[in-house]
């Protein structure tokens, strides 16, 4: 099983949004998505990006990812803010997810 954590793509994007579909189903809002594919590329990968996206990959399928921006705090200048890190179910305990959180940190 090769596991590979990388900074995210635009050919991702399909994949990262089935993930938060999958995370919208789990806390029991499967409609309250209203991201698209389209937006994630134009808003993640346009010329200045409001977002960065890190995927797990295992043998080449993305079963996890990480979605963080940069926040200004008026204390303590620019911080990092994780919004959300999602690993599919059957892959939870794996190890994924503190794989995604470190490489995000």
């Amino acid at each position: 099983m090769e596991t590979v954590i990388r900074k995210g793509k635009k050919e991702d994007m399909p994949a990262v949004l089935e993930l938060i579909k999958e995370l919208a189903a789990f806390e029991k809002e499967p409609d309250a998505v209203v991201t698209t594919v389209e937006t994630l590329e134009k808003e993640g990968f346009g010329e200045n990006p409001l977002f960065h996206v890190f995927v797990a990959e295992v043998d080449g399928k993305i079963e996890g990812m990480a979605l963080v921006y940069y926040r200004f705090s008026t204390w303590k200048g620019r911080t990092l803010h994780l919004e959300d890190l999602i690993v599919r179910e059957e892959k939870r305990g794996t190890g994924l997810g503190n794989a995604l959180y470190k490489k995000v940190i």
